[in-house]
Protein backbone atom coordinates (compact mmCIF):
# COMPACT_ATOMS: atom_id res chain seq x y z
CA UNK A 1 0.00 0.00 0.00
CA UNK A 2 1.24 3.40 -0.89
CA UNK A 3 1.79 6.02 1.72
CA UNK A 4 -0.57 8.38 0.49
CA UNK A 5 -2.99 5.82 0.57
CA UNK A 6 -1.97 4.96 4.46
CA UNK A 7 -2.07 8.11 5.13
CA UNK A 8 -5.47 9.07 3.52
CA UNK A 9 -7.58 6.41 4.82
CA UNK A 10 -5.92 6.49 8.48
CA UNK A 11 -6.89 10.60 8.24
CA UNK A 12 -10.35 9.50 6.66
CA UNK A 13 -10.71 6.82 9.83
CA UNK A 14 -10.32 10.11 12.69
CA UNK A 15 -12.31 12.99 9.89
CA UNK A 16 -15.65 11.31 9.33
CA UNK A 17 -16.47 10.83 12.97
CA UNK A 18 -15.29 14.37 13.23
CA UNK A 19 -17.20 15.02 10.37
CA UNK A 20 -20.53 13.05 11.84
CA UNK A 21 -19.46 15.32 15.36
CA UNK A 22 -19.97 18.35 13.59
CA UNK A 23 -23.11 17.41 11.74
CA UNK A 24 -24.76 17.16 15.03
CA UNK A 25 -23.98 21.03 15.80
CA UNK A 26 -27.08 23.63 14.80
CA UNK A 27 -26.53 26.69 14.31
CA UNK A 28 -27.74 27.77 17.82
CA UNK A 29 -24.83 26.19 19.43
CA UNK A 30 -21.96 27.64 17.21
CA UNK A 31 -21.04 29.84 20.30
CA UNK A 32 -21.75 26.75 22.88
CA UNK A 33 -18.42 26.17 25.66
CA UNK A 34 -18.59 23.65 28.09
CA UNK A 35 -16.67 25.88 30.34
CA UNK A 36 -15.62 29.36 30.40
CA UNK A 37 -12.05 28.91 29.31
CA UNK A 38 -12.62 26.75 26.59
CA UNK A 39 -13.28 27.57 22.44
CA UNK A 40 -16.69 28.16 21.18
CA UNK A 41 -17.97 25.01 19.67
CA UNK A 42 -17.35 26.63 16.08
CA UNK A 43 -13.85 28.01 17.07
CA UNK A 44 -12.89 24.37 18.09
CA UNK A 45 -14.19 23.39 14.91
CA UNK A 46 -12.69 25.61 12.68
CA UNK A 47 -9.33 25.40 14.81
CA UNK A 48 -9.18 21.63 13.97
CA UNK A 49 -10.08 22.08 10.26
CA UNK A 50 -7.93 24.47 9.29
CA UNK A 51 -5.01 23.08 11.41
CA UNK A 52 -5.32 19.87 9.78
CA UNK A 53 -4.99 21.34 6.10
CA UNK A 54 -2.08 23.68 6.99
CA UNK A 55 -0.07 20.45 8.73
CA UNK A 56 -1.03 18.64 4.95
CA UNK A 57 0.01 22.03 2.88
CA UNK A 58 3.31 21.80 5.17
CA UNK A 59 4.21 18.57 4.29
CA UNK A 60 3.42 19.06 0.88
CA UNK A 61 5.56 21.92 0.56
CA UNK A 62 2.38 23.91 -0.55
CA UNK A 63 0.90 27.32 0.67
CA UNK A 64 -2.52 26.71 2.00
CA UNK A 65 -4.78 28.71 0.21
CA UNK A 66 -7.48 30.45 1.68
CA UNK A 67 -10.76 27.70 1.72
CA UNK A 68 -13.05 30.26 3.36
CA UNK A 69 -13.70 33.68 4.78
CA UNK A 70 -13.42 33.91 8.14
CA UNK A 71 -15.40 37.06 8.64
CA UNK A 72 -18.26 35.46 6.66
CA UNK A 73 -21.10 33.44 8.20
CA UNK A 74 -20.06 29.62 7.94
CA UNK A 75 -22.22 26.19 8.30
CA UNK A 76 -19.83 24.24 10.05
CA UNK A 77 -20.79 21.05 7.97
CA UNK A 78 -20.29 22.53 4.85
CA UNK A 79 -17.04 24.01 5.75
CA UNK A 80 -16.30 20.27 7.53
CA UNK A 81 -16.57 18.43 3.93
CA UNK A 82 -14.91 21.58 1.81
CA UNK A 83 -11.36 21.08 4.19
CA UNK A 84 -11.86 17.39 4.33
CA UNK A 85 -12.24 17.35 0.28
CA UNK A 86 -8.69 19.74 -0.14
CA UNK A 87 -6.89 17.44 2.27
CA UNK A 88 -7.67 14.24 0.48
CA UNK A 89 -6.49 16.10 -2.24
CA UNK A 90 -2.91 16.61 -0.76
CA UNK A 91 -2.61 13.38 0.45
CA UNK A 92 -3.35 12.19 -3.48
CA UNK A 93 -1.04 14.40 -4.62
CA UNK A 94 2.18 13.24 -2.70
CA UNK A 95 4.45 10.03 -3.50
CA UNK A 96 6.13 7.86 -0.99
CA UNK A 97 9.13 9.49 -1.70
CA UNK A 98 7.72 12.96 -0.21
CA UNK A 99 6.57 11.58 2.69
CA UNK A 100 10.39 10.59 3.44
CA UNK A 101 11.38 15.10 2.73
CA UNK A 102 12.27 16.98 5.26
CA UNK A 103 10.04 20.14 5.83
CA UNK A 104 11.46 23.40 7.89
CA UNK A 105 8.50 23.94 10.35
CA UNK A 106 11.52 26.12 12.77
CA UNK A 107 9.29 29.19 12.17
CA UNK A 108 6.08 27.29 13.41
CA UNK A 109 7.04 24.88 15.53
CA UNK A 110 10.63 25.59 16.10
CA UNK A 111 12.00 21.99 14.12
CA UNK A 112 12.64 20.64 10.86
CA UNK A 113 10.59 17.03 10.59
CA UNK A 114 10.21 14.46 7.81
CA UNK A 115 6.84 15.41 5.78
CA UNK A 116 5.09 11.56 7.43
CA UNK A 117 5.80 12.83 10.94
CA UNK A 118 3.69 16.36 10.35
CA UNK A 119 1.17 14.31 8.94
CA UNK A 120 1.22 11.78 12.34
CA UNK A 121 1.38 14.98 13.99
CA UNK A 122 -1.81 16.41 12.49
CA UNK A 123 -3.50 13.20 13.34
CA UNK A 124 -2.69 13.41 16.94
CA UNK A 125 -3.86 16.88 17.01
CA UNK A 126 -6.95 16.02 15.43
CA UNK A 127 -7.63 12.56 17.67
CA UNK A 128 -6.77 15.14 20.49
CA UNK A 129 -9.59 17.60 19.45
CA UNK A 130 -11.68 15.30 18.35
CA UNK A 131 -11.81 13.71 22.02
CA UNK A 132 -13.24 17.15 23.12
CA UNK A 133 -15.91 17.57 20.41
CA UNK A 134 -17.28 14.63 21.84
CA UNK A 135 -17.93 16.28 25.14
CA UNK A 136 -19.25 20.07 23.43
CA UNK A 137 -21.53 17.61 21.52
CA UNK A 138 -23.05 15.87 24.68
CA UNK A 139 -22.87 18.34 26.12
CA UNK A 140 -25.24 19.84 24.06
CA UNK A 141 -28.00 16.91 24.86
CA UNK A 142 -26.98 14.14 21.42
CA UNK A 143 -26.63 10.57 23.49
CA UNK A 144 -26.36 8.66 20.02
CA UNK A 145 -22.78 9.48 19.12
CA UNK A 146 -20.25 7.66 16.81
CA UNK A 147 -17.23 5.33 17.31
CA UNK A 148 -14.45 6.87 18.23
CA UNK A 149 -12.90 5.42 14.30
CA UNK A 150 -14.83 4.75 11.20
CA UNK A 151 -13.13 1.59 10.00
Amino acid sequence: MSKNSHFKGYFLSHRLITNELINKIDKEHYDFKPTETSMSAKELVVHMLTSFYQFASAAAKQAPKPLHDEKAEIDLANLATLYTDETVKIFESLTDEQFDEIIDLTAILGVKLPAEQIINLAIDHEINHKGNLFVYVREMGHTDLPMFVKK
